[in-house]
């Protein structure tokens, strides 16, 4: 993913420019499916094998020979990275050790590793074991890392050339410290000693040439108990530095004195007036706010590092928080769809984007608009990555092709608002991009139709959503979980060749008030079972409709797959149309 072959197809370089000298980048040459490799440093080689392995396993699934290619390639940004929570919801050494591999596969040098959080302290302090008291924990009690565990996660990484950025957030999202500190007030003495000494142990672990970076966090400091003076700050900043470390923090967020790197965050501002070097985590690169249909057009149209000077670009961390409850400990990578994430972004973190486009974040352009090709493109590499790169993965990967639906969307004074829609998530009005919105405003009737033809009778299952959820605001008053017999509280239908189709029997019908510790479990589409859906040979007529009064998280999806829905895939054979053939 993202290999440019010869010249840049996408303008990011002029073509037939030789990127060898820049770091990390490489010629990779294959002749009759043995590689030659050149490059300026260690990592240059390893992209190359990480491609040259790519083109291997893809040949080797179509049953052809490694093509004969010159690729030229290199990254458009220094840092490429994924961030992983771990401090609201404890995730195995082994499961973290699988996405390290995974991003190392896709040339990301970056695991970002959140391991403090209100639910527990998860880093093992030999200084104040009582971080790891079970009363200390308000979820996953007693799990946390020991420090040979981080150090063994720290080994496997570099091996693969990924940095791990640990972060122990303060002074906000510090409830398991106090509690196990009983230090109610951080503004007071002990409180900055204490956190200075964890900053100092922290970096006692490994020395700074594995372990260059430490991420302080410093957002959210909203309770009464997290605001401490500016001197706290000042010291942990010192502690960071004078342990020879890059210094990290969240923006927006309070104030670091010698930060080197921030990193935007949902909310963030243009930081153009400020020179500090900053990676990108803002909009759609919360992940945990976006469902896998809509992954495409992030990768897509979103670009990294918008604002300011090349030197100050430093790249982008897509952001895995799970702030609810789970159920179960793959739930993390299930509900936010990591894995698709982790393929659809490498190309974009990889290559950047030529284009800024907002309006196309949650919303592919028409097939008729050019720059349709390129999600197209991206769409067909990913499920190619998917079918034979990663076949055989045993996470869930909830991705199914797309860009070939078509759909007419209406009002209800039948006004059309939108045709030949190509995409499976539909979104009348996005809740975070106004930009994308088919609907100038908010409340209303929709009605969604396309015409499926079906090369023959089958029995297959079908993704169908009418709510949105965020895996980080639980069930909002504007989005409870349905009532049984509902799709969603504003009384949403669905009907296949005029029959309605019924909605799941929810787990928790009509919970709401945003209660965290009740995991989410059927909410969303993609991970609860398929509803099984019978598409006749010939033309299939189907029709949502989506009123909605109120509130704002407002989606239609129907998707034929077979399978799971942790490895589904495409129903052969299916054509759309947006128009009836009557």
């Amino acid at each position: 993913m993202g290999d440019r072959k010869g010249s840049d197809p996408h303008g990011l370089r002029p073509a037939g420019s030789d990127p060898v000298g820049l770091p990390g980048s490489y010629q990779l040459v294959v002749r009759r499916g043995k590689p030659s490799v050149h490059a300026r440093d260690e990592e240059g080689r390893r992209y190359a094998t990480a491609t040259f392995n790519q083109l291997k396993k893809l040949s080797e699934a179509d049953g052809t020979a490694i093509p004969d290619c010159d690729i030229y390639d290199w990254p458009e940004f220094k840092y490429r990275g994924l961030m992983l929570d771990c401090g609201r919801n404890y995730q195995s050494v082994e499961s973290i050790k699988d996405i390290i591999a995974t991003i190392a596969d896709y040339k990301y040098n970056v695991f970002h590793w959140h391991l403090t959080d209100n639910y527990g302290w998860r880093l093992e302090s030999k200084k104040y074991p009582e971080l790891q008291k079970e009363e200390a924990f308000s979820r996953n009690v007693g799990k946390f890392y020991s420090q040979s565990e981080f150090k063994d996660v720290l080994a496997f990484a570099k091996k693969r050339g990924v940095t791990v950025i640990p972060e122990l957030d303060m002074p906000g999202h510090t409830l398991a410290f106090r509690k196990a500190t009983g230090i109610n007030d951080l503004s007071c003495e002990d409180a900055k000693v204490i956190l200075g000494e964890l900053i100092d142990e922290l970096c006692s672990l490994a020395p700074a040439a594995d372990m260059p970076i430490v991420h302080l966090g410093t957002d959210e400091a909203r309770e009464r108990g997290e605001k401490v003076p500016q001197s706290h700050l000042d010291y942990w900043a010192k502690k960071v530095t004078d342990n020879g470390r890059t210094l990290m923090g969240w923006s927006p967020g309070l104030r670091l004195p010698g930060q080197s790197i921030k990193q935007l965050w949902m909310g963030a501002k243009d930081p153009r007036g400020d020179k500090t070097p900053y990676i990108d985590s803002q909009n759609s690169y919360y992940i945990n706010h976006v469902d896998p249909e809509e992954l495409l057009s992030v990768a897509a149209y979103q670009q990294p590092c918008r604002w300011g000077e090349k030197d100050e670009k430093l790249g982008a961390i897509v952001c895995v928080w799970h702030d609810d409850a789970i159920a179960d400990t793959e739930d993390v990578v299930r509900m936010n769809a990591v894995y698709p994430a982790i393929v659809l972004l490498s190309d974009n973190f990889w290559r950047g984007r030529e284009k800024d486009e907002p309006a196309l974040y949650a919303r592919l352009p028409r097939p008729d608009d050019p720059r349709f090709a390129l999600a197209a493109d991206l769409e067909r590499r990913t499920i190619a990555q998917r079918d034979k790169v990663l076949k055989g993965l045993r996470h869930p990967f909830p991705y199914v092709a797309q860009t070939q639906m078509r759909w007419r969307m209406t009002d209800e004074k039948g006004s059309v608002l939108g045709e030949d829609i190509p995409q499976a998530t539909i979104y009348p009005r996005h809740f975070w991009f106004p930009e994308s919105a088919y609907v100038p405003r908010n409340d209303g009737v929709v009605t969604l139709e396309t015409w499926v033809t079906s090369e023959r009778e089958i029995d297959c299952g079908a993704w169908i959503g009418m709510t949105g959820f965020s895996r980080s605001d639980g069930r909002s008053r504007d989005a409870p979980t349905p009532k049984l017999g509902e799709w969603n509280k504003h009384g949403a239908t669905i009907e296949l060749n005029g029959r309605k189709i019924e909605p799941p029997e929810w787990t928790h019908p009509g919970v709401k008030g945003n209660p965290k510790e009740t995991p989410l479990v059927d909410e969303d589409y993609w991970y609860r079972a398929p509803t099984p859906i019978h598409l006749k040979k010939g033309v299939n007529y189907v029709k949502m409709t989506l009123p909605k009064k109120g509130g704002w998280k407002w989606i239609g999806t129907f998707t034929p797959i077979l399978g799971t829905s942790d490895h589904p895939h495409e129903v052969p054979g299916l054509s759309y149309s947006a128009k009836s053939e009557e």
